[in-house]
Formats: C-alpha cells, structure tokens, sequence
C-alpha cells in the first residue's frame, strides 16, 4: 500500500543504514581513546552518497561524542 516513489526513499535509506554498518572504526591508539575512520571507506561512501551527505562531516561524527 505503499507509493512506489515513498518505496525507493525507504529501500535508499536501508541501503544507507546497512552500509554504515560496515563502515570501519579503528582507535586511535591503544588505550581506546578516540577513533578514525579511513575517509577511503567504501562502505562509508556509498552510504554518504546514497544520503547526499559529505563524508568529512560523517566522520567526524561518527568520531566525536557530543
């Protein structure tokens, strides 16, 4: 029951929420503190281009507690 055009935004933002679960943290050091993600992620570029979103500012968020 569910518009065709609506179907493709959803099936969009799966896909976006699927491939930012295989998006790669690595810490920073060995104590744990902080952590980086490679912004050559392939994971974390289809997921920023499926959402339109640049993938500096995923990072840094993914990155940062706030």
């Amino acid at each position: 029951g569910v518009p065709e055009a609506e179907q493709l935004d959803l099936f969009t933002i799966l896909a976006a929420i699927l491939h930012l679960g295989n998006v790669v943290v690595r810490g920073k050091d060995r104590r744990g503190d902080g952590c980086v993600v490679q912004p050559s992620d392939e994971a974390l570029g289809l997921f920023c281009t499926l959402l339109g979103i640049e993938a500096s500012q995923v990072t840094r968020w993914l990155c940062h507690r706030k």
